[in-house]
């Protein structure tokens, strides 16, 4: 009997001590210490549209029928370099026409002023060579007049065969050709669209409010690439509708975009107010429509009501009843209650002041 008591004495003990060590472990949790900032940046996207600094849509100023084209769309061109040319038979033969008349009358001017120097020599001694001399003259004034027709003639025969050549008129690229070979083209017909390459601006409304956070230097996204764009002016004109500043941003020389491109600016404006960043997930319902953290006080959970001022998606920034180093509940918020012992078995990285 004694033997028998003794056992049960001793499975009773075990118990108890068995019983106090649960009660002495908490429920392991995951800690987050915080830590105060000076504020949050809200971020504001607006739009824009990419524009070349120079884009021309260029034809040819004559009528005549394309004979060449020498580029085409997405072709890269240089300053000066031939693009396109008409037929110009027509012009050549008339120009022949107008040399062979400005010879004719070179000749004829040429035995005038012979004439001229016969007469002059008669018209010391005779009355009538002096008459004669007259009308030389008056001869060799006509002549002279009808060759200075002929040559600005050959001259404008020039200028139109010139013209009959269709030039880049910067570096580029051919963005559109219109025209096709053997087609009449003229003045008031687009032949060739031609955007200069490189020297890429970005035109972009900005609100009123959010000029005073406008760096020299932005981000801005055209085509899923994030270029570094230099600001070029800083606006004079408010848009009565929109309520918006056109903005001007060069971008880099090398920038692969197009005319007419969606761009987006991302503007970062910050909000100077004390607060703490917190992991959303160590967010929970308060009482009333409030928010609530857990604080881990001395190896239990006190509940704290808190303000969430601010969220990126991954994190709140609250304000709230806090100090620097306190450390709260990281997540699994739905699981627990006020005043449970819990373990901190694992610590969350602290989110710093935001860049």
């Amino acid at each position: 009997m004694r033997v028998l008591w003794s056992l049960m004495l001793l499975v009773n003990t075990h118990l108890a001590l068995a019983t106090d060590e649960v009660q002495s472990k908490g429920l392991p949790v995951a800690a987050y210490s915080v830590q105060q900032a000076t504020g949050f940046y809200q971020f504001r996207q607006v739009t824009g549209q990419v524009v070349k600094h120079q884009e021309a849509e260029i034809g040819f100023e004559f009528s005549g029928v394309l004979e060449s084209l020498y580029a085409d769309q997405g072709d890269a061109v240089k300053k000066g370099q031939l693009l396109a040319k008409q037929d110009t038979q027509l012009l050549e033969i008339e120009k022949l026409e107008l040399l062979a008349n400005l010879d004719k009358v070179k000749a004829q001017l040429k035995l005038a002023e012979q004439d001229s120097e016969r007469l002059l020599k008669l018209s010391k001694s005779n009355y009538s060579a002096q008459q004669q001399l007259d009308q030389n003259r008056s001869q060799i004034s006509v002549l002279k007049a009808e060759l200075q027709v002929l040559n600005v003639k050959l001259q404008g025969m020039d200028v139109r065969l010139g013209k009959a050549n269709l030039k880049a008129p910067f570096d580029g690229v051919i963005a559109a050709r219109e025209v096709s070979i053997g087609e009449v083209v003229g003045p008031g017909k687009v032949a060739l669209r031609v955007l200069e390459q490189g020297n890429s601006e970005i035109r972009i409304g900005v609100p009123q409010g959010l000029l005073s956070d406008i760096q020299n230097t932005m981000p801005i996204t055209v085509g899923g690439t994030v270029y570094q764009a230099q600001k070029r002016s800083d606006g004079t004109n408010l848009d009565p509708v929109s309520r918006t500043v056109q903005l001007r941003f060069s971008l880099p020389e090398d920038a692969m975009v197009f005319s007419g491109q969606m761009a987006a600016m991302t503007i970062a404006k910050k909000q100077k107010k004390k607060g703490y960043w917190v992991p959303i997930s160590a967010l929970t319902n308060g009482t009333r429509g409030t928010w609530q953290i857990y604080q881990i006080e001395q190896g239990h959970l006190q509940p704290t009501a808190v303000e969430v001022l601010h969220s990126d998606g991954q994190y709140a920034y609250i304000d709230g009843d806090l100090v620097n180093g306190t450390e709260i509940l990281a997540n699994g918020t739905h699981k627990v209650a006020a005043n449970i012992k819990v373990d901190i078995v694992q610590s969350v990285a602290t989110r710093g002041e935001q860049q």
